[in-house]
């Protein structure tokens, strides 16, 4: 693959409507990109690398870097363009609390069939566990997800759709800061 030079206005100037970012740290933060990704399409590899530099140091970070490239990886090709990662970045860090919700749920549907079940759900809590510190004896990652689920499946069928995780999280907080990987 060849490298990819410069990022055209027009994709700027989208980005940049989309994210209400300046093109002027667009285009720095494309730079870094490019020297990640030379190719301007990021694989998983690259991505944690990149996203342990804007994220700062964070020992466990890997324990959930597939998760989060999955959720920003729109087009599930298995590669993120500049585009989609800062789209997604910008998402889960400097708009309103829905907004970020609807990243979270992606985290957490990584089928990306819009709905979450408990398995699925278990899966990434472990992950988020290990990720954020915290200790499974006093909290076990089951009996985490079974309190999270009985609060917020309304219909208790063990599948969240994306607007019952949403509205579930919006109403309480306490559940936003256990399973959220991106600040909220």
């Amino acid at each position: 693959m060849s490298k990819k030079k410069e990022i055209s206005e027009v994709e700027l100037m989208d980005i940049s409507a989309k994210t209400g970012l300046d093109p002027d740290i667009l285009r720095s933060w494309y730079k870094e990109f490019l020297q990640v990704s030379p190719t301007g399409k990021m694989n998983k590899k690259n991505f944690y690398k990149f996203y342990k530099m804007l994220r700062g140091s964070t020992d466990n970070l890997h324990k959930i870097t597939d998760y989060v490239f999955s959720c920003f990886d729109i087009d599930s090709n298995g590669y993120l363009d500049f585009s989609e990662f800062i789209i997604a970045y910008s998402s889960t860090s400097n708009n309103d609390s829905r907004k970020r919700l609807e990243f979270v749920f992606m985290f957490y549907d990584n089928d990306k069939d819009g709905i979450i079940n408990d398995r699925d759900f278990l899966k990434v809590i472990e992950a988020m566990y290990e990720f954020k510190g915290r200790s499974k004896k006093e909290y076990p990652p089951v009996k985490c997800v079974q309190d999270i689920f009985r609060r917020i499946d309304e219909n208790g069928d063990r599948r969240l759709s994306k607007d019952e995780f949403i509205e579930g999280c919006l109403s309480n907080k306490h559940i936003l800061d256990l399973i959220s990987p991106f600040e909220m």
